[in-house]
């Protein structure tokens, strides 16, 4: 069934991009059920719009806002001041298999989970979301410049943080 709604069509729109939206909210979120149900309400309120609300044609840096400001509005509601608990229930993009790379995965989650909330926002973005420097700076409502250094700390942070890390050091 396809729906189409005024100049786009929605149903494409979910088909294409759900998953990956409800794997981003469950990153920043740190949860799977939490990033499912902020997911859906996101395509809701899109759906809601009755237009195609983004510009150009590719969706995903408008798409990836609507959900960075729920996921931040979920944040408030409950309160919650820093996602930690389940990552590593989150799946990775990356079919890691074996012991070894199983621990590998959970260290990275861990202190991704660690870092800010706008520098977590732009490694998501970034690498596991696969946007580009401008699509991510275009989905925070951040600057080229400004979106290079949150990453530029990010890195920092885990490299730092991951350095520590007997599967990490030199």
């Amino acid at each position: 069934m396809t729906v189409e709604h005024g100049d786009w069509d929605f149903s494409r729109l979910v088909e294409e991009y759900f998953s990956r939206a409800v794997r981003f909210c469950a990153r920043m979120l740190g949860n799977v059920t939490d990033g499912e149900e902020v997911a859906q309400q996101a395509f809701v309120s899109l759906y809601e719009k009755g237009r195609k609300p983004w510009e150009k044609g590719d969706p995903l840096p408008y798409l990836y806002r609507v959900l960075r400001n729920a996921c931040v509005d979920h944040v408030r509601r409950r309160k919650v001041r820093k996602a930690t608990g389940s990552l590593e229930a989150v799946q990775t993009q990356a079919d890691l298999s074996g012991a070894e790379e199983g621990e590998i995965r959970e260290a990275l989650l861990g202190a991704i989970g660690e870092l800010e909330e706008g520098q977590r926002e732009v490694v998501l973005l970034r690498f596991f979301e696969g946007l580009s420097l401008s699509e991510t700076a275009e989905s925070v409502g951040k600057t080229v410049g400004a979106t290079a250094m949150l990453l530029t700390r990010a890195k920092a942070k885990l490299k730092e943080t991951l350095g520590k890390l007997p599967e990490f050091g030199d």
